[in-house]
């Protein structure tokens, strides 16, 4: 069962998360793309806990190595040649905890406010 939080728009139905990302990316994701919690708490829609992969296969093969231990999150390197590693290993075109700088405090308001729009905050 999927816990997301899921808003209805003129006959289309969205994931907040996949707003949030989209918001945050400037642009709209492909249906092929998967917006995943890396906490596993569906309602968590911080980006530092988001990772967007390019399908399926590759969320699939991440759930698999995570499973067998082979997942370990690149550190002491660039954050370009990490995001070109996630992507070429992964399908990983966002992975959040990359981006937990001072843009966090930006980007976690700008998620409260998507969720304010759409009512689902007061």
């Amino acid at each position: 069962m999927n816990d997301s939080i899921i808003m209805n728009t003129e006959n289309e139905t969205m994931e907040i998360s996949r707003l949030i990302i989209e918001r945050y990316l400037e642009r709209k994701l492909k249906e092929t793309e998967i917006v995943h919690h890396l906490n596993e708490v569906n309602d968590d829609d911080r980006t530092a806990n988001l990772a967007v992969f390019i399908d399926i296969a590759h969320h699939a093969k991440f759930h698999k190595a995570k499973r067998k231990s082979q997942y370990v999150p690149e550190v002491g390197r660039t954050r370009k040649l990490i995001e070109a590693k996630m992507l070429e290993k992964y399908g990983i075109v966002f992975y959040g905890p990359l981006y937990t700088s001072d843009r966090e405090r930006m980007l976690k308001q700008m998620a409260e406010r998507t969720k304010r729009e759409l009512g689902l905050l007061s």
